[in-house]
C-alpha cells in the first residue's frame, strides 16, 4: 500500500477514535450495558489498528508529523471511562449467607458499590435514583437496613441533611425515598434546569469538528434529559432550532440556511444531523484538537452559570416597552427632540448618565460628546440657532401652522421607528434626515441633486433611499424616494401653540396628536407624495381673537383628511405662537446620471493623445502584470492588481454575503416571473461551470482558512441580435460591502494598451482585402492566480427548493474593474514573445485589435491570408480561439468552417448595443461604412434628460457625421444657457429646433461610406487639412486622403473630422481667436492622423488650409510680437505642423465651413465637396501657391513697440545700445527703475 493510501486509513481510524472519544461524553448511565462493552471492544481495535497503521507509514516516511500521543490520550481517556461504566453496572459481589435466619444474626461485609454521588442538583436526581433502584433496592439480596446504608452513603450536602436523622431501622428506608421524592422529583424544575443549560451553551467561537461534536453531544444530552419527562411543548422544533442557531458562528449558521429548505418547517434533528455531517466533514482540518487536553476542552459543556435557574429579567424599554433593548439603544427615543427626551428623563426620575432607573449613586462616568458635562450626550440641550429672518409684508401681523404628520417605518431589525413628518407642497422632492435613514439601517445611493432653496441658495445632495412609510391610523403604505440631508429644518412649531385659543373641532383623529408642541422633523413630504395622501374631506376654523370677534379670513386654518389622519394648517391669530417666520422653498435641481452617456459621447468628439504619460497607478499596475504573469501550458494565469497586499484586503474589504445573498433573492424572484429567461440564464451558468471557469466551493472554506471572500451580485444582460450567446451574466464587483468598500475599489485600473478605435478605423481603411474576427470568450480564457480567486465568487442555485450554493470564477471576469486591461495586456504579451515567429499577427494584436475585435485590411491578397493564418497560431498560444470571421473576399475565408463565418454588420458602438440611436455600422458583405436613421423621437417626452440622453448615444468615433451633430451640440448649447431643468421641457424656439432635427433624421435615408481609399504602392499619397470656425455656433476642421495615380488621375477621400462648440458669451472671444482655435484643433487631428497612417502609408506631403488671413500671419509672426493668448496656441500649432505648409482657402471652397455651421441630415449624404473635397484639389496639376499674408503691425493680438531709431547704417554707441535694448524689452520705465529706487538720480543723461 502507498504512503497517500496508508494515511487515509489512518485517517479513518483515528476519525473512529475520535468519534468514540465524542461519544463518552453524553450520559452513560442510560446506555445498555452491551453498547458499552461493544463500544470498548470497537476502540480497543481501532486503537490496535491505529498503532499499526502508524509502524508502517514511519517505515516510509520517516518525518510523519503524526502526533501519536494525542491519539493516545484520547484511547487512555475512552477506555478507562468505558470501563468504569461497565464495573459499576456489575451485581455487587456480595457473599450469600448460606442459611440465613434473621437480618439481626446476618453478619455481612458490605462491598463498596461505585454510584455517582448526589449533592441536590435537581437534573443529577433520576439519573441517580433510577441507578440506585437498579442496583439496591431491587436486589433482593439486601435488607432495608443494607439500603438505607448505601442510600445515605451515596448523598451528600443537601439531600444528606434531609435523611441524616433517620433511625437506622428498615422502617427508615421507604421513608428516606420518601423525603428525596418529595423534595427532587420535580418536573417542572428539571426540564426548567434543562433549558437554562441549552440557552447557557458556549457559542461555537470557531466552527472545527471537536467543536461541533462537543456541541452537538451537550445539545443531545440535555433534549434526551428533557424528553424523558414527556413535558408538553408546542413548537419544540421551532424553539430549539433558533436557540442553536444562535450560539453557532456566523459562517456554519448561515451555510445551514443556505442548504435547507425554507419553506419547510425546521426540524431539530435536521440541524443535529447537517452539524454532524459538518464535523465529519471538517475532521481532517481540525486543527484544536492537536494544541489542547482532552478533558479541559469538554469538560466546559457540563458546566451551568450557578445563576441560570434565576436568570435576570431582560432589560425593558421605558419608552417603547420592548425587551430587546434599553432606553439608549431605542429608535423612536433617539428621535425625540432633545427637550422631549430630557422631559422625559426627568418625568421618569431616571439617570442623566447611564439613563437607567436606580437610586444609587451611578457607576459609570460617561461625558457628553456635545459638551463634554457629565450627562448622556441624548440628553443634551441645544439652544436652537436663530435662522436670518424673512420679511413678510402684509396688512396683519399673524403666523403660519404647517401641517404635520406622524409616521412610522419599519427598520432593517423589524423595529417600529415613530417620527414627524412635514407635508409641503411646494416641494419637488421629499427629504429625510441622515439620522433616520441611520436608525433605519438604510444603506443609500449615491445620487447628484441640487436641492435649491430662496434667493437660489443651493444644497448640493449626495444620497438618495427608498423609503416606505406607514400610517399610524391605518393600512396605508407607501414608498417615496427621498434624498437625504443632515438637518431639513428647525423644530416645527418653533414654539408651543396655546390650543385654547383655537377654536378647534372636537372628535378629530389627528394625524400628529402634539402638532402644537415644537419636535424634530425627520422628513419632508414633497408634492410627489402629499397629493398621494390627501383624502377629499376638507373643513376650515375661524378662531375667535382677542375681543371675542372672528378674525379676519387670513388668519384661517384649513383641516384636511389624509390616510395619516387629519392635518391642520394655516393662519394663526396673533399671540397664539411667539418666534420668527420660517420660509421654506425646495426645489430639484435633478443632475443625474447621465455621466456614463454623456462621458462616451465627449471622448468620441476628443481627439485622442498619440502619446499619454502613464499615472503612477498605471505604472504600478503594470509592475505587477511584468513580475506575476504567467504562461504555462498555452494558458495565461494572471493575478488581480491590488492597491494593498493581499494579507490586508480582508479587513479592509468587510463583508459581502448578505447583501450579494440579498441581491440574488431579488435576481431569483425575476427569473422566476419569466421562466424562458430563467432558462436561458441557468444555461449560461451551467456552460460557465462545464467549460472550467468556474466551480462549486463550500462557502465556509474561507472562514476556515481565514481567507478575504467577496461575493459578486450577478444579472442577466439580454442581446437578441447575438448569434451566440443571447443572454449572458454580468457580475458587479462594485457593489459595497458592509464597510463601504467594493471590490473595484481595492484593484488598479491599468493603463490602456490597445490602439484607440480611431486609429484602428483609419488603418482598416486603407486596404483592398480585409479580414475581421473575434476573440471568442477572451476574458475568460485567462486563469486568475488561486491566491486570488476568492475574491470572485457569486451565488446560485438552479431551482428556488435547491440550498444556496457558492461558485467560484477561476477566470478574469467582466465586472471587475482592472478585467479589461488584464486581456488586452495578455494580448500585448503574447505579441511581444512570439513577434520573431509571428511578427505580422503581432503586429495586429497591437495595431488593428479593437478589445477583443479584429480589423484587418492590406492591398495584397496573400499578405491578408497570412495575416489571418499567424493570427490563428499566435493566439492559440495563450489558449484563445476566433470566430465570426468575415472578409471582402472570398478566398481568405476558404479554411474557415461556415459555422465560424459571420457576415452580420458589426457594431461598433459596444456598451449601447441596445439602444437604437444614431450610430456607425461596418457592412463586411458591402465593404462599407454605414450610418442609419433611429426612427422616431417621442415628442412626449421631450425634456432636457431626453435630449441629451438621444445626443449623448450618437456614436461617430470618425467624424463622417460631424456637420449633423454639430446641430445636436448646439442645442445642447442652448439648454444650458437657457438653465433649463432635468425634467422641464426645453423653451419654445430650442423644442421648435429639436423637433425639426430629429424629423430630419427619421427621413434620412442611410448614408454609405466606401471603405477602402483605393491607392497602391506607386500612387502619390498626400494629407490635406482644413480649419473653419463661425461665430454663432462652432469649428471644426476636417482631413482627406489625396491619391494621385502616376496617370495623373487624383482622388479625395474624406478621413476624419472633428468639431469644437464656440464658448458660451465667453469676453474677448473674437471671430479671429475662434478662427485661431480652429486651426489648433486641425494641428492636433492632423498629427494624429498622420503618426497613424504612417505606419502603412508613405504621406509624400501635407498641407493645411484656413480661410482666416488674420491666423495665417500670426502662424507667420515671432511670438514675441504676439499676445499671450494667441502666442500660446501659436506655439503649439508650431510644435505638431513644425514641417509643414499653411495655406489660405475662400471659406465657399472650404469643406471646414459644414462642420462649424452644421448641416440638415438630408443635406449631407448628396454634399460632393463634404465627401470629396473642394473640386480644385481634383486637378492633379495643381500645385499649392504660397499664401501672401500680411504681417504688419495693424493686425489684432499684436504687441506695438516703441523704435528709438532706425538708422541702422549709424554706429551706436554702447549707451545708446543698452538703452534700445532697455526700452524695447520693457513697456513701463517705471518698472524698469523700480529695483534701483535708492539710487535714482535727477537730470540730464550725459555720456
Amino acid at each position: 500500500m502507498d504512503l497517500k493510501k496508508l494515511k487515509s486509513a489512518r485517517g479513518f481510524v483515528k476519525g473512529t477514535i475520535t468519534r468514540l472519544y465524542s461519544f463518552i461524553r453524553n450520559e452513560l448511565s442510560q446506555l445498555p450495558l452491551e453498547t458499552l462493552k461493544l463500544k470498548l471492544d470497537k476502540v480497543n481495535s481501532a486503537f490496535l489498528e491505529y498503532e499499526s497503521l502508524s509502524k508502517e507509514i514511519l517505515c516510509i516516511d520517516h518525518e510523519d508529523s503524526e502526533d501519536f500521543a494525542i491519539v493516545e490520550d484520547q484511547f487512555c481517556t475512552i477506555a478507562t471511562i468505558l470501563n468504569k461504566e461497565i464495573n459499576s453496572r456489575s451485581p455487587p459481589q456480595i457473599p450469600a449467607a448460606t442459611v440465613p435466619s434473621t437480618p439481626a444474626t446476618s453478619a455481612i461485609k458490605l462491598p463498596p458499590i461505585d454510584i455517582q454521588t448526589f449533592t441536590g442538583k435537581f437534573i443529577d436526581y433520576v439519573p441517580f435514583i433510577n441507578i440506585f433502584m437498579s442496583l439496591i433496592d431491587n436486589n433482593n439480596s439486601l435488607d432495608n437496613i443494607q439500603k438505607l446504608y448505601y442510600l445515605r452513603s451515596f448523598v451528600r450536602e443537601e439531600p444528606f441533611d434531609l435523611i441524616k436523622n433517620l433511625p437506622l431501622v428498615g422502617e427508615s428506608y421507604q421513608e428516606a425515598l420518601k423525603l428525596l421524592k418529595n423534595r427532587y422529583e420535580n418536573k417542572n424544575r428539571i426540564v426548567n434546569e434543562h433549558i437554562c443549560n441549552l440557552l447557557d451553551l458556549r457559542t461555537v467561537g470557531k466552527s472545527t469538528a471537536s467543536n461541533l461534536r462537543e456541541f452537538v453531544s451537550a445539545i443531545r444530552q440535555q433534549v434526551a434529559a428533557i424528553k424523558n419527562h414527556n413535558p408538553n411543548i408546542i413548537y419544540w422544533d421551532h424553539i430549539l432550532t433558533c436557540i442553536i442557531l444562535r450560539k453557532l458562528d456566523g459562517y456554519t449558521s448561515r451555510a445551514y440556511q443556505l442548504e435547507r429548505d425554507l419553506d419547510a418547517e425546521p426540524s431539530l434533528e435536521d440541524l443535529l444531523c447537517y452539524l454532524d455531517k459538518r464535523a465529519l466533514a471538517l475532521e481532517g482540518t481540525d486543527q484544536g484538537l492537536h494544541h489542547q487536553q482532552p478533558q479541559a476542552r469538554w469538560s466546559n459543556y457540563g458546566k451551568v452559570a450557578a445563576h441560570a435557574a434565576a436568570a435576570d429579567k431582560p432589560p425593558t424599554c421605558l419608552n417603547c416597552k420592548s425587551t430587546n433593548h434599553k432606553l439608549f439603544n431605542c429608535k423612536q427615543f433617539q428621535l425625540m427632540a432633545s427637550k422631549e427626551r430630557i422631559d422625559f428623563v426627568k418625568q421618569n426620575k431616571l439617570c442623566n448618565v447611564c439613563l437607567g432607573a436606580h437610586f444609587s449613586k451611578c457607576r459609570f462616568h460617561f461625558r457628553c460628546a456635545e459638551c463634554k458635562g457629565p450627562h448622556n450626550t441624548l440628553v443634551h440641550y441645544n439652544e436652537p440657532a436663530l435662522a436670518p429672518p424673512v420679511t413678510l409684508t402684509g396688512n396683519n401681523n399673524s403666523n403660519v401652522l404647517l401641517p404635520t404628520a406622524r409616521v412610522k417605518a419599519i427598520a432593517k431589525d423589524g423595529t417600529e421607528v415613530h417620527f414627524k413628518a412635514l407635508l409641503d407642497s411646494g416641494s419637488q422632492v421629499s427629504i429625510v434626515t441622515s439620522k433616520l435613514v441611520q436608525l433605519l439601517g438604510l444603506t443609500p445611493k449615491q445620487s447628484a441633486t441640487n436641492i435649491i432653496g430662496i434667493s437660489n441658495a443651493k444644497n448640493h445632495l449626495k444620497y438618495c433611499v427608498p423609503l416606505e412609510i406607514h400610517s399610524l391610523k391605518s393600512a396605508f403604505k407607501t414608498t417615496v424616494t427621498c434624498h437625504v440631508t443632515d438637518q431639513i429644518t428647525s423644530q416645527l412649531p418653533q414654539s408651543k401653540i396655546n390650543l385654547d385659543e383655537l377654536q378647534l373641532p372636537s372628535n378629530i383623529e389627528w394625524a400628529d396628536e402634539q402638532f402644537n408642541v415644537p419636535s424634530d422633523i425627520h422628513m419632508l413630504m414633497g408634492a410627489n407624495i402629499m397629493f398621494q395622501v390627501l383624502l377629499p374631506e376638507k373643513s376650515s376654523v375661524t378662531p375667535a381673537n382677542n375681543s371675542g370677534k372672528q378674525s379676519p379670513a387670513q388668519n384661517d386654518l384649513h383641516i384636511f383628511n389624509t390616510h395619516f389622519g387629519h392635518i391642520i394648517g394655516g393662519s394663526l391669530p396673533t399671540g397664539s405662537i411667539k418666534g420668527q417666520i420660517l420660509c421654506n422653498k425646495v426645489v430639484l435641481k435633478c443632475e443625474m446620471d447621465l455621466n456614463e452617456t454623456l462621458g462616451q459621447f465627449w471622448t468620441t468628439e476628443k481627439v485622442p493623445e498619440i502619446f499619454s504619460e502613464k499615472s503612477p497607478e498605471h505604472e504600478l499596475c503594470e509592475q505587477i502584470f511584468q513580475n506575476s504573469v504567467e504562461l504555462k501550458d498555452k494558458q495565461f494565469q494572471v493575478p488581480l492588481p491590488l492597491k494593498l497586499p493581499l494579507s490586508e484586503v480582508k479587513e479592509t474589504l468587510g463583508d459581502s454575503f448578505n447583501l450579494a445573498l440579498k441581491r440574488f433573492h431579488n435576481l431569483e424572484k425575476k427569473l422566476m416571473a419569466n421562466p424562458e429567461l430563467f432558462m436561458q440564464y441557468k444555461q449560461f451558468i451551467h456552460e460557465f461551470l462545464s467549460l472550467g471557469h468556474g466551480h462549486y466551493v463550500d462557502i465556509e472554506m474561507y472562514d476556515i482558512n481565514k481567507q478575504a471572500a467577496y461575493y459578486m451580485p450577478h444579472h442577466a444582460i439580454i442581446k437578441p441580435e447575438s448569434k451566440t450567446t443571447k443572454v449572458r451574466s454580468v457580475f458587479d464587483a462594485s457593489m459595497k460591502t458592509n464597510k463601504k468598500v467594493s471590490l473595484n475599489d481595492l484593484q488598479l485600473n491599468g493603463p490602456v494598451v490597445q490602439r484607440d478605435l480611431f486609429d484602428i478605423m483609419l488603418l482598416f481603411r486603407l486596404g483592398r482585402y480585409t479580414i475581421t474576427s473575434d476573440i471568442k470568450r477572451m476574458f475568460r480564457n485567462i486563469l486568475v492566480d488561486p491566491a486570488f480567486t476568492s475574491l470572485q465568487n457569486i451565488l446560485w442555485r438552479d431551482d428556488p427548493s435547491q440550498p444556496i450554493k457558492c461558485i467560484r470564477l477561476d477566470r478574469v471576469t467582466y465586472g471587475l474593474k482592472s478585467s479589461s486591461y488584464l486581456a488586452t495586456r495578455c494580448l500585448i504579451e503574447l505579441a511581444n514573445r512570439y513577434e520573431n515567429e509571428y511578427p505580422l499577427a503581432a503586429f495586429i494584436l497591437r495595431n488593428n485589435t479593437y478589445v477583443d475585435d479584429v480589423l484587418y485590411s492590406h492591398n495584397d491578397l496573400a499578405t491578408v491570408r497570412e495575416a489571418k493564418q499567424q493570427l490563428c497560431s499566435l493566439l492559440s498560444l495563450g489558449s484563445f480561439n476566433t470566430h465570426k470571421w468575415s472578409s471582402n473576399n472570398e478566398l481568405v475565408l476558404s479554411d474557415i468552417p461556415l459555422e465560424d463565418q459571420h457576415f452580420d454588420s458589426i457594431d461598433l458602438q459596444k456598451d449601447n448595443y441596445n439602444m437604437k440611436t444614431l450610430g456607425l455600422q461596418i457592412n463586411t458583405k458591402e465593404d462599407n461604412f454605414i450610418i442609419t436613421s433611429p426612427g422616431t423621437f417621442d415628442t412626449n417626452l421631450l425634456t432636457k434628460r431626453s435630449i441629451l440622453s438621444y445626443i449623448g448615444r450618437c456614436y461617430d468615433p470618425i467624424g463622417f457625421i460631424n456637420p449633423i451633430i454639430v446641430v445636436a451640440k448646439s442645442i445642447m448649447q442652448k439648454l444650458w444657457i437657457n438653465n433649463t431643468d432635468w425634467n422641464s421641457c426645453p423653451p419654445t424656439d430650442v423644442e421648435r429646433e429639436w423637433i425639426q432635427f430629429t424629423e430630419d433624421l427619421r427621413v434620412m435615408e442611410p448614408i454609405q461610406i466606401n471603405r477602402n481609399v483605393r491607392f497602391s504602392d506607386e500612387d502619390t499619397v498626400e494629407l490635406i487639412g482644413f480649419a473653419d470656425a463661425s461665430s454663432s455656433t462652432a469649428h471644426g476642421v476636417c482631413i482627406y486622403l489625396r491619391v494621385t495615380t502616376p496617370t495623373g488621375n487624383t482622388t479625395l477621400h474624406l478621413l476624419c473630422s472633428k468639431s469644437r462648440i464656440n464658448p458660451i458669451q465667453k469676453k474677448g472671444m473674437t471671430v479671429p481667436r475662434l478662427e485661431l482655435n480652429a486651426a489648433l484643433l486641425l494641428s492636433k487631428l492632423m498629427s494624429k492622423t498622420y503618426d497613424t497612417l504612417k505606419l502603412k502609408v508613405n504621406v509624400s506631403k501635407v498641407y493645411l488650409f484656413s480661410d482666416s488671413q488674420i491666423v495665417l500671419a500670426w502662424l507667420k509672426m515671432e511670438l514675441t510680437n504676439l499676445q499671450a493668448y494667441v502666442a500660446n496656441r501659436v506655439n503649439v500649432i508650431r510644435q505638431h505642423t513644425v514641417s509643414w505648409q499653411w495655406l489660405y482657402i475662400s471659406t465657399d471652397n472650404n469643406p471646414a465651413d459644414l462642420v462649424s455651421r452644421g448641416v440638415r441630415p438630408h443635406e449631407l449624404s448628396s454634399c460632393e465637396q463634404w465627401w470629396h473635397g473642394p473640386r480644385f484639389l481634383n486637378d492633379s496639376e495643381y500645385n499649392f501657391p504660397i499664401t501672401e499674408t500680411n504681417t504688419s503691425s495693424d493686425l489684432p493680438e499684436v504687441k506695438h513697440c516703441l523704435v528709438l531709431s532706425s538708422d541702422h547704417g549709424s554706429h551706436t554707441g554702447p549707451l545708446e545700445y543698452v538703452l534700445e535694448r532697455l526700452v524695447s524689452n520693457c513697456s513701463d520705465l517705471r518698472k524698469m527703475t523700480k529695483g534701483y529706487s535708492s539710487q535714482t538720480t535727477h537730470g540730464f543723461i550725459t555720456g
